[in-house]
């Protein structure tokens, strides 16, 4: 027996013997010929598993045998009847796409899984002794059985799996062959149970001679291809459905499986082509061409069976699409988690920075607080009211640095938490800078800022308090870090539709080294000595110049002074 392995999960079914067999006697004498005159034409497969191989091995099984229509799962050792149960490759594929219990069933025993199990304890079983009357009679009452679900055949010795189509186009092969001997009162029924069996077979099925011409078609054939049965007899079935390829490039007769089957007389398997409709579209189709014979053994045919696969094929891109779109998924969120990762990491590093920054910011003022504390109390008597009134200066000074750190502070985090709004507003920008630069004069007790700007006014809508804290910061700096007797050149332009802010100093300057980590929290540039400083100043600068869609740049030559150059558009968006 040739194996017919259709992967198709599509149903077939057949009618029960009531509907398609008379009560009379048969057409020919199957009472008295046994199944196992038709299995010599056929190959049993006898592969088996045990019951208690998970379905993991299962998929195994398939996997390495392409071609098998099943699997027996048998107890350890026995081949007893109740210890026996079959998995067909189109029930492995049905419980294959049920994914969630497929999953978790995958590792499980095959008799532990109950309803799987229960199916698999529910096949059709012959003996290779049976009458093939009684065999066919079983085979055709039998309610739902599926075209796709092999059939067990016991012997004395052995037991193994054959298909149905295969089993019935043997036995109908074997009808045909004993037309010549049975007499003529029987002739008519043969024929109407040929015909029946074939009405049968849910798949197509058509016949040709070594010419390549229909001889016999039956309706499901008939009907995938759009064609009247009719029609089809003596046309040439390589013309009608078999003339293309795929991509409508011409198919020649010479290559055809088909007609292989009837030149080397061997059968032939195809998977992968398409049929031709009558209306010009095609379908996939697998099929299998056998070879026929007359009762001398020459070659006068061969018989072909095919299925339409198109539901499977579309199953199968499905399938395919979901794992790519689940593995893109799967990417994605992994490449999200990697990044999220990184920034919980900087984060880390960020706080145990800030952390050691503020303890060590803090503690010299604090320490300076405890000492001027510890004096005042210690030499409260010896003290005059100047030296106290010292202490009490240096006492405040420490105050309002902590206060203005922890202020900073603050100012990051609500940046980071997004709480502060841009809030832009109509501003006169000449009388704002010459303001704002007599403030930070009066503050910082020193008369060396030079404003200059060559429009008497100048209005843009900013956000004021951004901008003065943008500006204070700046030029505070640009003051601790220069000399005393330097000046402190600043210049208000507009560019097009931008507006730039020029400060520019002649101090220590800026290391190359520190020039990258400039606007970064906490740091400080390595030779600003004992000047005192926090280094949030220029990070909370850079946020706001983000805040308002503008970017700053820096130049600095060390010991050669520094310059900011602040861009802001005229409008914010």
């Amino acid at each position: 027996m040739r194996q017919h392995d259709w992967l198709s999960s599509q149903p077939s079914t057949l009618p029960s013997v009531s509907d398609t067999l008379s009560s009379s006697c048969p057409t020919f004498n199957p009472v008295l010929i046994s199944v196992s005159a038709i299995l010599k034409e056929l190959v049993l497969e006898t592969k088996s598993v045990s019951a208690q191989a998970s379905y993991r091995d299962v998929a195994s099984f398939f996997r390495q045998h392409p071609l098998a229509i099943g699997v027996l799962v048998v107890s350890a050792g026995s081949l007893a009847r109740n210890s026996v149960g079959l998995i067909s490759r189109r029930r492995f594929l049905r419980w294959r796409s049920q994914r969630r219990v497929w999953k978790q069933a995958l590792d499980q025993p095959i008799a532990s899984v109950q309803d799987w199990w229960q199916e698999a304890l529910e096949y059709l079983a012959i003996e290779d002794q049976m009458p093939l009357e009684d065999a066919i009679s079983l085979v055709l009452g039998r309610s739902g059985l599926q075209a796709e679900e092999p059939l067990v055949v016991s012997s004395a010795t052995d037991r193994g799996l054959i298909d149905l189509s295969q089993f019935l186009a043997a036995y109908a092969r074997l009808a045909r062959s004993e037309q010549s001997a049975i007499a003529n009162r029987d002739l008519e029924k043969l024929r109407r149970q040929h015909q029946l069996i074939l009405n049968a077979i849910g798949e197509g099925v058509y016949g040709v001679d070594l010419q390549g011409n229909a001889t016999f078609v039956n309706p499901a054939a008939a009907k995938m291809i759009g064609w009247e049965i009719a029609d089809l007899i003596g046309k040439s079935m390589h013309d009608v459905l078999h003339h293309s390829h795929p991509d409508g490039v011409h198919y020649p007769k010479e290559q055809c499986p088909i007609y292989a089957a009837f030149q080397d007389g061997i059968v032939h398997r195809v998977t992968d082509e398409v049929f031709w409709r009558q209306d010009g579209t095609c379908f996939p189709v697998e099929y299998i061409s056998t070879p026929m014979r007359d009762e001398q053994g020459c070659l006068v045919g061969a018989v072909v069976t095919f299925r339409d696969i198109t539901q499977r094929k579309w199953a199968e891109a499905i399938l395919h699409r979901a794992n790519e779109e689940l593995d893109l998924k799967v990417r994605e969120r992994t490449a999200e988690l990697r990044q999220v990762n990184e920034q919980l990491k900087e984060l880390s590093e960020l706080r145990s920075r800030v952390v050691s920054m503020v303890c060590h910011e803090f503690r010299n003022p604090l320490n300076n607080i405890l000492l001027s504390v510890s004096s005042l109390e210690r030499y409260e008597t010896h003290l005059t009211s100047a030296q106290k009134e010292n202490y009490l200066t240096g006492i405040q000074a420490d105050v309002e640095r902590m206060t203005q750190m922890i202020d900073d502070i603050l100012v990051i985090g609500k940046v980071d938490a997004r709480r502060i709004e841009v809030q832009p507003s109509l501003l006169e920008l000449v009388e704002f800078c010459q303001t704002l630069v007599a403030e930070v004069q009066v503050g910082s007790g020193s008369n060396r800022i030079e404003f200059r700007c060559r429009a008497k006014a100048l209005q843009a809508e900013v956000d004021e308090k951004l901008l003065r804290s943008i500006l204070t910061n700046i030029l505070i700096n640009s003051l601790h870090y220069s000399p005393a007797s330097s000046q402190v050149h600043f210049k208000l332009s507009r560019q097009k539709q931008q507006l730039v802010f020029q400060i520019q100093d002649q101090g220590i300057g800026i290391p190359p080294e520190d020039q990258p980590y400039l606007f970064e929290p906490f740091h400080r540039g390595k030779n600003v000595s004992n000047i005192p400083g926090t280094g949030l100043g220029l990070n909370i600068v850079k946020r706001f110049v983000d805040l308002q869609q503008g970017h700053i740049t820096v130049n600095s030559k060390l010991g050669a002074g520094t310059t900011f150059v602040v861009t802001l558009p005229l409008q914010i968006p």
